[in-house]
């Protein structure tokens, strides 16, 4: 057998290195291995916890406007929360002594009323048909979960002047926290992220209103985009989707009635002052996404064929009325409120927030246009469209671009675009209609459609629009 020189007593292998030599350069190596692959854990957990902030973040505003569609007299919460000790709990900002809610974190402080069901209020009653759950609720959005929580709070104006304003319950301010679960794999407890917003009686006279001023006070009007045809007259009411559905035609009028494919002009969509109903808060996959254009000519990967697919237009510059002959109800999509029930005045600006990728989510360039307009009907005619113009270009329609590496995809994104107009204030008469048009650009779009996903609790694309006259419901 063969063994190992030995030299000045210290064995050596075939490489000249003692054995001593070895042991240490494998330890060095471990060591560094060990380092390294801490670096990738530690990498690895920022990751998952910027991730689920976000995750946590976007939920809280799905809250936060799901709470704000509801009616002033369903904002108020069906019972107090529980309290919490534990300070990374938002509960902990709760005190049962005078049923008041902390608005300042860290230390808990400025303690506003919580607006309770059977609560009190100002001038005598009671607080009545509340339906918001405080929580908190549990939720999972692929891995990661969490809970949250719903609060309503009573504020006072300081700016109005007593004898205006009487009492400490002016306005409402909504609060909404979500609390993360901890993973498995990371040690510590989440603590919780937040999202406000004031919410003013829609129905409230201008005298009474905590934001006195030229206008009154001004509020944000919120018309959800639906997948129900628009009623002929009277109110709309929202259809439940229930399966893939052909293309609407949206070329007609109200009184069309829903029509597909081309032969027929149909009746828009409706503006709707609802939000999306969600049958199950509880649960991501109820109400499922379906296909608003199940037509032989726009299928695509079942990932993106859901919901509108909006074909360019063949001509560029973005037409109010489409220029294609062969299938024009494919190029422009439209939406209408029901009549208005009295003047309704748009005051400068209004914001649309959409839901869209690209079609099989392919990389390419897109440009989308939205159109306002007032519709003025009269029987036996066609309608009148007066179109708003672009306070920046004096243009009827704006455009949006997202540039860089092109149209969004591989998911459903989120886009707010404001659009401020000329005219302001801007008036819709009783008995007339506000009228959304989208329409695919040509010129800058290079893939063949682009798709838009509304009328869904998580997916709730809206046209938000400032006014001092809102309407009731809304």
């Amino acid at each position: 057998m063969l063994t190992p020189p030995k030299e000045n007593g210290l064995w050596r292998d075939q490489t000249g290195l003692t054995i001593i030599e070895v042991v240490v350069a494998a330890l060095v190596l471990a060591l560094g291995a060990l380092a390294a692959f801490g670096v990738l854990s530690a990498a690895t957990k920022n990751n998952q916890r910027a991730k689920a902030s976000q995750v946590a973040l976007n939920r809280a505003q799905q809250e936060l406007e799901a709470m704000r569609s509801l009616t002033n007299s369903q904002l108020s919460m069906t019972a107090a929360p529980q309290p919490s000790t534990n300070r990374l709990n938002p509960n902990y900002r709760y005190r049962i002594s005078d049923v008041t809610y902390a608005l300042l974190r860290e230390p808990p402080s400025s303690y506003a009323s919580l607006v309770v069901k059977n609560g009190s209020l100002y001038g005598g009653g009671f607080v009545k048909g509340g339906i918001v759950n405080p929580g908190p609720t549990p939720f999972t959005s692929g891995d990661v979960s969490g809970q949250i929580y719903r609060y309503v709070v009573w504020r006072n104006d300081l700016s109005c002047p007593a004898a205006t304003c009487p009492g400490e319950q002016d306005y409402k301010q909504i609060i909404v926290a979500v609390k993360l679960d901890t993973p498995g794999n990371q040690s510590g407890e989440r603590g919780y992220v937040e999202v406000t917003s004031d919410f003013v009686d829609p129905t409230d006279n201008a005298l009474n209103d905590p934001i006195p001023g030229a206008n009154g006070v001004v509020t944000a009007q919120q018309f959800y985009l639906s997948d129900t045809p628009c009623a002929s007259s009277g109110t709309t009411v929202r259809q439940e989707i229930t399966a893939d559905h052909l293309l609407h035609n949206t070329l007609g009028t109200c009184a069309s009635g829903m029509q597909t494919g081309s032969k027929t002009p149909g009746a828009p969509d409706a503006l709707l002052l609802s939000v999306p109903p969600d049958p199950d808060v509880n649960d991501e996959s109820n109400p499922p996404l379906y296909d608003y254009a199940d037509d032989f000519y726009l299928e695509a990967a079942a990932e993106t064929d859901k919901g509108l697919m909006i074909l360019r237009d063949e001509t560029i510059n973005c037409p109010f009325t489409p220029t294609g002959t062969t299938r024009p109800e494919t190029q422009t999509h439209r939406w209408v409120t029901d009549p208005m029930t009295s003047d309704f005045k748009m005051l400068e600006k209004a914001t649309l927030e959409f839901y869209t990728r690209t079609l099989n989510d392919e990389s390419y360039s897109g440009q989308l246009c939205v159109f306002l307009f007032k519709r003025h009907e009269t029987a036996g005619s066609p309608p009148t469209d007066s179109r708003l113009t672009d306070k920046a270009t004096g243009l009827e329609r704006w455009t949006y671009n997202p540039g860089g590496t092109g149209w969004w995809r591989g998911a459903w994104e989120k886009v707010r675009l404001p659009l401020s107009f000329n005219g302001s204030p801007y008036t819709i008469p009783k008995d007339d209609r506000l009228g959304i048009g989208l329409t695919v650009e040509r010129g800058n779009t290079t893939g063949s459609a682009l798709s838009f996903m509304y009328d869904h609790p998580k997916f709730p694309t809206r046209i938000e629009v400032d006014t001092n006259t809102p309407i009731n419901g809304g």
